[in-house]
């Protein structure tokens, strides 16, 4: 009996081994990394590229993607949060240095 039950449990074991070998999915990345690097015109949410002008809805805040330095034709972007009227509010800067 004991022989019997060790034969039909390796019998189990022997057919359901090879239905449970993983499937693995082969990707390749379709961004070139230089142009990552180089590109300095595109933002990044949850891993997706996005362009200037792009509205993004982040809980109760909207961000949109703009320049870092509207001032400037080739400033990098970034995300800004929207005030409730709908306009980009900028980071303020420091108008003074204090070295403690």
């Amino acid at each position: 009996m004991r022989h019997i039950m060790v034969l039909f449990i390796f019998l189990i074991a022997f057919t359901l081994a090879p239905s449970s070998y993983a499937k693995t999915v082969k990707t390749h990345s379709i961004i070139d990394a230089n142009e990552i690097i180089n590109n300095g015109d595109i933002c990044w949410y949850d891993n997706k590229r996005y362009s200037e002008g792009a509205l993004v809805q982040v809980h109760s805040f909207t961000l949109v993607c703009a320049a870092k330095n509207p001032q400037h034709n080739n400033s990098k972007l970034i995300w800004l949060k929207l005030d409730k009227k709908g306009n980009i509010v900028y980071p303020t800067k420091p108008k003074t240095i204090t070295v403690n």
